[in-house]
């Protein structure tokens, strides 16, 4: 029976997303807990069950190389995220860091019809550990498309080989690549999802402490803030919802160059402890996240210290559900939070 159970969610597997909703419900029957008010979206909870849980947190640090590999390979092969419905164009420029002496890979995405003053600079995520430039291939290109207007996408280096803060001031190169390259700091945004998210949070802060210049605009996505994982929410979905608070630790550990940096507001976003406020500011939360709740408590600080920003809260979603558009409820969110963006981009 385990066998034929094994074959079966197989199946439903290779051709989950040419089912309907309705058959969905009646070839994967499942129960879903109401936390909060709210149970999940089902083809959302029926794709997590479908597949594995991770076992990332076990992976010794001398074989995630060959982790990654496996990781990006099937990242791209099982194509989550929609394309652009109209062609866009890529440029790969390879850029030097002055911080880490890396040369980077900084992909510029350029859609059919875009403003040609508006720039997004995009920080892929993954845990600060895993994925790349070209497993966000499809989702930057889509967002492209979406809004017209170009993306660079880039390619930072990885814990943890990399520590703390290494992959932050290689940010910071791109960012200032693009405004020593013609583009105005004011017609500059910066975007990130989960680890992405916390290095725009990251940079901006840094920018700020410094007095230099600073984007126009901000939109973090799902970003981890609490290294020390003290919110309800943490113990709430901790195990069923795609993140696992495993991978989790895992993740932070990875990152982490020593002790001190839990404290760092660069690291800790919950330390944010400056009398100055970010640019226009969109946070995206979603309800079945482990670090939903740290999310809510860093948009609460930023908004004391006067920065204009509006959380959006998607209450069915779970963590990394932007980069899975091909899931009905995963598409309308994204279009959502995007045409909020526009508004401020």
């Amino acid at each position: 029976m385990s066998q034929f159970i094994k074959y079966y969610k197989k199946y439903l597997l290779k051709y989950f997303f040419k089912i309907p909703p309705w058959l969905l419900r009646i070839l994967l029957p499942l129960k879903r807990k109401s936390i909060r008010g709210f149970k999940i979206d089902y083809q959302s909870y029926a794709y997590i069950n479908l597949n594995p849980k991770s076992t990332l947190h076990s992976v010794k640090d001398e074989d995630l190389l060959k982790i990654r590999r496996i990781i990006e390979s099937n990242k791209i092969n099982s194509r989550l995220s929609l394309k652009p419905k109209i062609l866009v164009n890529t440029k790969d420029h390879f850029i030097h860091s002055k911080s880490s002496g890396a040369k980077m890979l900084l992909r510029e995405y350029i859609p059919n019809i875009s403003n040609p003053h508006k720039t997004i600079l995009f920080f892929h995520g993954g845990g600060w550990s895993i994925d790349s430039v070209e497993t966000y291939h499809d989702m930057v290109g889509y967002f492209s498309d979406y809004l017209k207007i170009r993306i660079f996408s880039l390619e930072y280096s990885l814990a943890p080989e990399n520590k703390f803060p290494k992959a932050l001031l290689e940010a910071e190169d791109a960012f200032n690549w693009l405004i020593n390259n013609g583009n105005s700091p004011k017609h500059i945004s910066i975007c990130g999802d989960s680890a992405g998210a916390h290095m725009v949070a990251s940079l901006s802060y840094k920018l700020l402490k410094q007095n230099s210049e600073m984007p126009n605009s901000l939109l973090m996505i799902y970003p981890p803030c609490d290294p020390f994982f003290q919110k309800e929410s943490i113990e709430l979905f901790k195990d069923k919802y795609f993140l696992l608070n495993k991978d989790l630790y895992w993740f932070w550990d990875r990152l982490k160059n020593n002790k001190e940096n839990e404290n760092d507001p660069l690291f800790n976003h919950l330390k944010f402890d400056l009398e100055k406020k970010f640019p226009p500011t969109i946070l995206v939360t979603a309800g079945f996240d482990p670090i939903c709740d740290e999310g809510n408590a860093y948009a609460e600080i930023l908004k004391k210290q006067g920065t204009e920003i509006k959380v959006l809260n998607y209450p069915t979603l779970f963590h990394n559900f932007a980069f899975m558009t091909k899931l009905n409820a995963a598409k309308s969110a994204v279009h959502n939070f995007l045409d909020e963006y526009k508004k401020i981009v």
